[in-house]
């Protein structure tokens, strides 16, 4: 049986409260168990009550079938949850017409079967995946390349004129884990600052597995976090990102 333990962070972009975070996570309660659901979501920060949405998405990821097949009806039933939240709330008219066209957020979930020493995975949007191994990335999913977050990604919507095709639009990928690898969730803009230092030949999940080796690891992950951003090196944005190691 795999060993595992994680780490795990998010963040608002700089200037922005706590409150106003509009990423999601999702880490397991017990990482005794067979299987680990973990997962993050980057609601879209110009849609209304995008924070909701992507909260209610990495909820529903540990109880509910992400599978092509059944996704549909998982789907549904969290848009369902999104539309209780968004009309329970009085808002001003034009408050109202933005809510109406719903909420858009990328997602990323991993389920780990330790028994099995596998991982299951889904994607929509630009949430990356990273698989370490011998100190050296062997698996970058869905996001292949920096260059590809220039671009607009498919997104999940909480409102179903916008769902049509969207299981066409998921992605899966299933993957062998061995003893001593390391997964890594992270959101666009840390996922984007992975790619490119690893484009020149750096390790850049060697800086990450020693921020969050830290005792008061999530302090120190915030001043490195906002002096990347000062560099231009990382962009203002909310940051997520899980670092889970098997032994």
């Amino acid at each position: 049986m795999l060993k595992c333990n994680f780490k795990s962070i998010t963040t608002s972009k700089f200037g922005n409260t706590a409150d106003e975070n509009e990423d999601n996570l999702l880490t397991p309660s017990n990482a005794d168990e067979t299987l680990l659901r973990f997962a993050i979501s980057d609601g879209a920060t110009e849609t209304s009550f995008s924070k909701e949405w992507s909260d209610l998405l990495v909820t529903y990821y540990k109880d509910n079938s992400f599978e092509q097949d059944h996704f549909g009806s998982t789907l549904d039933k969290a848009s369902k949850s999104w539309q209780s939240i968004a009309t329970a709330i009085e808002l001003p008219w034009y408050a109202q017409q933005k809510a109406e066209i719903g909420a858009f957020a990328a997602f990323l979930g991993v389920t780990i079967n330790r028994e099995e020493f596998i991982f299951n995975s889904v994607a929509i949007g630009d949430c990356t995946l990273f698989q370490v191994r011998g100190n050296e990335l062997m698996l970058s999913f869905p996001m292949l390349k920096a260059e590809e977050f220039g671009n607009t990604p498919h997104l999940l919507s909480s409102n179903s004129k916008y769902q049509n095709g969207v299981e066409t639009q998921l992605k899966y990928y299933k993957g062998e884990i061995l003893p001593d690898d390391t997964i890594i969730l992270a959101t666009d803009a840390i996922a984007a600052w992975v790619l490119k230092r690893t484009e020149k030949g750096d390790k850049p999940w060697n800086s990450l597995q020693c921020l969050l080796s830290f005792e008061d690891y999530k302090t120190d992950f915030q001043n490195w976090l906002n002096n990347k951003r000062q560099e231009s090196e990382i962009k203002n944005d909310d940051v997520t990102l899980i670092v889970i190691n098997f032994q």
